[in-house]
């Protein structure tokens, strides 16, 4: 779906965790030193400016009305730059995405976090991360290759972010790097951190961040390593609450500041998950009527029915990927009358039948 650096689509609520670094900094000169891994002339003044760094002049200057609930505010990816831009200046760290990213941890990514951690394996972990990236930060667009016996988790621009786009891999390739070296534990390690850029002038600190092959002008910027990694247990597993995580994730993500209709839609059917609403209904928890909404949905190129299946396909994936292995309970879950209907549906939507799908997750 096309966005442009004017479109807003960026939730306000999550901008804020990269700047509100108050739940990761100490009020400790040395701690902030230690965490950055940088000596800094003034730490006094890099802390007192992170700390402070979100008044209301600050999202003014973007362009940002941030008075009243924030949790219904999006801004455009023109004003995210912006904030990006007051945020280097101000610090003068062009390196800020670096210093951010290896600063937050995973209470920074909220319920989106919690859900991910609490997957079965890393490869379930970073397919939630790719799913809420679209979610929360649309301009950049998160997926997972498999080619042979290695996996790469990719990141691209779906807008450019320009002149920052370097801020934004940096930031989220070093919180994610450091998640799944606290997830995997051990002495696992990643074939290679690749950037599709030069070296920029501050190459030496990205050295410091990762430990391992750091590589620039390559095709995509991605995290690589052996396709086995995926494989990895994560210590939180916990499938009822991933579950729970999810819903109130999606409860939660604002829906109408968006014009983007079916996005709109599939967030509404992900509320009334195991009952979903009748097309009227969704149309009017949309404030519209059912016709409205079938013709901007045809405007799209789609249907209700197709987002509706697109919802429960997603579902259902999710349902074997942790385990479950009741077609009967997924297919109530769903909305089904009964297993048969389900089956026939799922063998439309993935090619293959629930049981088959099911034994190429135990593979």
């Amino acid at each position: 779906m096309a966005i442009s650096k004017d479109t807003k689509c960026i939730p306000l609520a999550h901008i804020q965790s990269y700047f509100d670094l108050s739940k990761a900094v100490s009020y400790d000169p040395k701690t902030l030193e230690q965490k950055t891994q940088l000596n800094m002339s003034d730490p006094n003044m890099v802390l007192s400016t992170l700390m402070g760094i979100h008044p209301r002049d600050f999202y003014l200057n973007a362009g940002v009305d941030c008075r009243g609930d924030l949790s219904s505010v999006f801004i455009s990816p023109s004003q995210c730059v912006s904030l990006v831009d007051q945020a280097v200046r101000a610090l003068d760290m062009p390196y800020l995405g670096l210093a951010m990213g290896n600063l937050m941890t995973i209470s920074h990514h909220g319920m989106a976090g919690v859900a991910a951690v609490t997957q079965p394996n890393l490869r379930s972990c970073l397919e939630v991360m790719t799913r809420f990236c679209a979610e929360l930060f649309p301009p950049l667009e998160m997926h997972i290759e498999i080619d042979g016996n290695e996996a790469k988790f990719v990141m691209a621009e779906n807008v450019s972010m320009a002149p920052y786009s370097e801020f934004f891999y940096e930031i989220n390739m070093i919180s994610f790097y450091n998640i799944f070296k606290q997830l995997a534990g051990g002495d696992r390690e990643l074939t290679s951190v690749d950037f599709c850029y030069p070296e920029p002038a501050w190459g030496h600190i990205y050295r410091r961040y990762f430990h391992c092959p750091v590589r620039y002008n390559q095709p995509q910027t991605c995290l690589r390593g052996d396709v086995k990694l995926g494989d990895c247990e994560l210590p939180l597993a916990n499938r009822r609450m991933a579950l729970m995580a999810e819903k109130t994730l999606f409860e939660n993500i604002p829906t109408c500041a968006i014009g983007l209709i079916p996005v709109r839609l599939r967030r509404t059917l992900m509320r009334y998950y195991g009952a979903f609403p009748s097309l009227e209904v969704a149309a009017s928890t949309l404030g519209m009527s059912g016709r409205t909404l079938s013709r901007k949905l045809a405007e799209e190129g789609t249907t209700f029915q197709q987002e509706l299946d697109s919802v429960r396909r997603k579902l259902a994936k999710e349902y074997f990927h942790r385990g479950g292995q009741s077609v009967t309970q997924v297919a109530l879950l769903l909305g089904f009358t009964d297993s048969s209907n389900f089956a026939k549906a799922f063998r439309r939507w993935t090619g293959v039948s629930p049981s088959t799908f099911m034994d190429d997750q135990v593979v």
